[in-house]
């Protein structure tokens, strides 16, 4: 998968904190752990757990989690 977007992480999920609307995706990328703020939808839809290994895009406003669909 190539990805333009030179801003990006690779980490892998430590933690989830699901709500009915919004959830909280803590991944370790290292030094710090990268907080992420994502709809409910939208972990369904990744299908994220806890150990999964993502990429973690972002600009000045916001943050995209992408998960390879093909492990």
């Amino acid at each position: 998968m190539r990805i333009s977007d030179p801003n990006k992480l690779i980490g892998k999920v430590i933690n989830i904190k699901d709500g009915p609307d919004m959830a909280e995706v803590v991944i370790d990328i290292g030094d710090n752990p990268l907080y992420a703020t994502i709809t409910a939808n939208a972990l369904n839809a990744l299908n994220l757990n806890e150990g999964d290994e993502v990429f973690a895009l972002f600009n000045s406003t916001d943050v995209t989690i992408i998960k390879n669909s093909k492990k």
